[in-house]
């Protein structure tokens, strides 16, 4: 708590507080801050969150294994939904005239979305074959191609079949239904990952990142969802951000998660 840290006047801490959402609603000469202030509940309180994703994305990658890393520590329910760049950038079959550089990295990935589609239908866990798939692309720099999608299959258990699906353009409607949701939710203007907070009285939150460039410790990792913990619900709250330095994030601290 910032006046706990620093002295500043009292109605000065009681705004920064209030800014972080750590009173409640009352009048503001009925409400400061003692021992026994309401603040947000971090550890036992379950927060439920949707996270999309794209395979082909490393910011997108290093953000999920930040989060599984918050599981481990803090209540959270997260249910993990697909989101294609290839799909949003009208990459799939286009002859070529892609609307961005990335279109030879989004379209195998959208194959794998495709295998991971059929595979969560067979009853596959989402965030397992995510993470299966992820972990040689991000890390060991292998391609999303037929070798690893048969590899991922036989490693998890699954039929070895399921690897039609990475050229079904059957499954494409459910993946255009589940990326057009999240461009709705956050805007044309933004990729992965996204992170939807669902609030208790059925209203969802959602926002665009957070971005990461590397993979916090996990000290650093928790300080970060508390304080997203914290904005995210707030229904004042809509951006907070500057510019990317120019490259790609490194992926090699996510090894293992």
């Amino acid at each position: 708590m910032l006046h706990k840290q620093f002295c500043i006047g009292e109605d000065v801490a009681e705004m920064f507080d209030r800014a972080l959402g750590l009173l409640d609603h009352r009048p503001l000469s009925s409400n400061r801050w003692s021992p026994t202030t309401t603040i947000p509940c971090y550890v036992g309180c379950m927060q439920r969150l949707e996270f999309y994703f794209d395979p082909s994305c490393p910011f997108c990658w290093i953000t999920s294994r930040w989060l599984l890393q918050v599981a481990a520590e803090r209540d959270l329910d997260i249910t993990w939904r697909p989101f294609s760049l290839a799909e949003k950038n009208d990459e799939i079959a286009n002859g070529g005239s892609d609307k961005t550089s990335h279109g030879d990295l989004h379209r195998p990935a959208h194959r794998v979305r495709r295998v991971i589609a059929a595979a969560a239908k067979h009853g596959a866990a989402v965030i397992d074959l995510y993470s299966a798939f992820g972990r040689p692309y991000h890390v060991d720099g292998r391609e999303y191609d037929d070798a690893l999608i048969a590899q991922v299959l036989a490693a998890e258990g699954l039929p070895t079949g399921l690897a039609q699906a990475a050229d079904e353009a059957s499954w494409d409607a459910y993946l255009r239904d589940e990326t057009d949701s999240a461009v709705a939710a956050v805007g044309e203007d933004t990729g992965v990952p996204i992170v939807v907070f669902k609030l208790e009285n059925g209203v969802k939150k959602s926002f665009y990142g957070p971005v990461l460039d590397t993979t916090p410790n996990g000290e650093d990792g928790l300080a970060l969802w508390d304080g997203l913990r914290t904005l995210g619900p707030v229904s004042a709250f809509f951006e907070f951000k500057r510019t990317r330095p120019n490259g790609l994030p490194d992926t090699s601290g996510t090894e293992g998660i």
